[in-house]
Formats: C-alpha cells, sequence, structure tokens
C-alpha cells in the first residue's frame, strides 16, 4: 500500500511518502496551501499510485483539540471529497520538535515533520 503522509500547515504543507511493502518514510515536498494545492496534490497522488493518506492532527499535550485541529479536520474533509482514499488522523505531537533536531537550521521543518509523521505510524502498525 502506497501512503502520503500530511503535515497540515496555514502557508506550507509538508508531503512524505512510503509503502507498507518496506516501511520505510521518505520525505517528498512541500507545496504551498494556496489555489495550486489541489492540483498538485492530485499530480501526487498519481504519480506515487497513492492509496492511503496519512494527516498529522494537532493536538495539545493533554489530547485535546487546539485552534489548529479544527482547520486540519476541514482538510481532511476536503482530501475525502476530492480524492475518495481512506483516510487516517494521526497525533503529530512533538513531529515539528523532533524534525528540528534532524534538519540544518534555517530549512524548512514541514517534510521533515511528514516523515517523521509516517515513520511513527509505521512503528506503531508494527508493534501491533
Amino acid at each position: 500500500m502506497n501512503i502520503l503522509s500530511i503535515d497540515y500547515g496555514d502557508a506550507r504543507i509538508g508531503l512524505a511518502h512510503g509503502s507498507t511493502d518496506h516501511n520505510i518514510a521518505l520525505p517528498l515536498q512541500v507545496v504551498q496551501n494556496n489555489t495550486m494545492l489541489w492540483e498538485q496534490l492530485y499530480a501526487i497522488v498519481k504519480e506515487y499510485s497513492i492509496d492511503y493518506i496519512l494527516v498529522g492532527i494537532p493536538l495539545n499535550f493533554q489530547s485535546q483539540d487546539t485552534q489548529q485541529t479544527q482547520k486540519v479536520r476541514n482538510f481532511i474533509k476536503e482530501l475525502q471529497e476530492k480524492f475518495h482514499l481512506p483516510i487516517e488522523e494521526f497525533d503529530e505531537r512533538l513531529t515539528s520538535s523532533l524534525a528540528k533536531r534532524y534538519i540544518p537550521r534555517g530549512q524548512s521543518i514541514d517534510i521533515e515533520s511528514a516523515r517523521i509523521l509516517l515513520e511513527e505510524w509505521f512503528n506503531k502498525r508494527l508493534s501491533v
């Protein structure tokens, strides 16, 4: 199964991809959250033969919704309407903090956050 991992942001959206055949999360790209977003996502879903979408859901440390949570859930609804693929929300707490450790200062953390999200999903799936 080919998976697209999404780290949603108001300005930028980080993307990573992987396959359950190999359980390896690979960084993909950052797309701008603008009028070209859906066209770019369609192209990526087609190019990588995506079967499943994983979206990071922002929760606070008490596992409660944040201000950003509703924006992400609205984005997920649009994804469902446009792609008709299985979509899973996955807790993204600490992915940005971890991403900052792995990338050089000044570079965008969006792609790395999406990659870490997918890597954590693989790890959880493998431990079950």
